[in-house]
């Protein structure tokens, strides 16, 4: 089992590419990512850790919004 980091933007998910062999390494790697961002005046997006089986792919879906501005 590996543990996937992902974040979340306004509503949707985005899939970080970062696994970590436990939840704890995750949870910890992603709390100095957020507090380095922080210390240089930036917001840190939402973020969870979510088990993964090894070689399985995670599947992101997006809602569909009308009232966005980027084409994606």
């Amino acid at each position: 089992m590996e543990y996937l980091l992902i974040w979340v933007l306004g509503g949707d998910v985005i899939d970080s590419g970062l696994r970590y062999k436990s939840a704890a390494k995750c949870f910890s790697e992603t709390q100095n990512v957020a507090t380095e961002m922080r210390d240089v005046g930036l917001t840190s997006p939402q973020f969870t850790c979510i088990p993964v089986a090894k070689g399985k792919d995670f599947k992101i879906y997006r809602k569909n919004s009308n009232n966005t501005r980027f084409p994606f």
